[in-house]
């Protein structure tokens, strides 16, 4: 049965030196790349409003996986997420690929299910099943079987998973920051609008003001799929805005966000 893609996300990295500084500075600079960028769109879209000026989640980012990396090579990210201030826990096995059906075909739906639409530069589409849980403060994540007892699918999808196989938390502890507060109309009838979000991850052991990463992301929506032609071209049209006209701001040589945690993860472990 075909799922709907219930979100459509363009994401691109910013030069993370553009955003070094406490948290005050860190939302000047916010405000002048969303100034930037709501000027550059200005002839595609009919309304920018607010600003990146809400600071929405702040929380601890872990990614776990065997020393093998066999869940990442299978295409599967398997994270968690603890919150800065009430401490809660929460967990989230993604899938993503570049074949929707294969995507899709999974037994994902014991917590929050998502499937998605990932929009990478230039023009990279992964299409992602998420499912995401919240998990009690002593849940450990230490094997394979403390993973298949949030998600029994997992070892069915992926036969060189054992139950006793030992997951590790990969690379290092991030501590994120989402800045929200800007939207832009994407469609005029019926109303859509398109949010944006500016994510920024910190090496939580070291400079806390200044960044590893910074992504910049813009989505929409609709439970019924119902993403027309026009639609997708003015999209598609912001996406390039992004890429090639405000270079000052973006990076296209740096890997995603992931990719470099796990490269980090991967040229730490030679040394030992």
């Amino acid at each position: 049965m075909s799922k709907k893609i219930v979100s459509r996300e363009y994401k691109v990295l910013l030069k993370n030196n553009l955003f070094i500084g406490n948290e005050q500075e860190l939302l000047k600079n916010a405000n002048q790349f969303w100034h930037a960028f709501s000027q550059a769109i200005n002839n595609i879209t009919s309304e920018a409003n607010g600003n990146l000026d809400e600071i929405a989640d702040q929380r601890f980012i872990r990614f776990y996986d065997t020393r093998e990396y066999i869940l990442y090579k299978n295409n599967y990210i398997f994270r968690e997420r603890i919150d800065v201030n009430n401490h809660q826990r929460e967990v989230t096995l993604k899938f993503r690929h570049r074949d929707r059906y294969i995507s899709q075909d999974r037994n994902m739906n014991r917590g929050e299910a998502k499937f998605e639409e990932d929009i990478k530069t230039p023009f990279e589409i992964l299409y992602s099943f998420s499912d995401t849980q919240t998990i009690f403060t002593e849940k450990k994540l230490n094997k394979i079987q403390d993973a298949t007892q949030l998600y029994p699918d997992l070892v069915d999808k992926v036969s060189l998973l054992k139950a006793e196989d030992e997951i590790k938390a990969i690379g290092i502890t991030i501590r994120e920051i989402v800045i929200k507060g800007a939207k832009f109309q994407i469609r005029n009838q019926p109303r859509l609008d398109s949010k944006c979000a500016l994510i920024i991850w910190y090496d939580n052991n070291h400079d806390p003001e200044k960044p590893i990463a910074v992504e910049f992301s813009f989505k929409y929506g609709d439970e019924n799929e119902a993403y027309s032609r026009k639609l997708a071209q003015k999209a598609y049209d912001i996406f390039h805005i992004l890429q090639e006209i405000l270079i000052y701001w973006v990076d296209l040589e740096s890997d995603t966000k992931t990719a470099y945690i796990y490269k980090l993860d991967e040229t730490n472990a030679s040394f030992h």
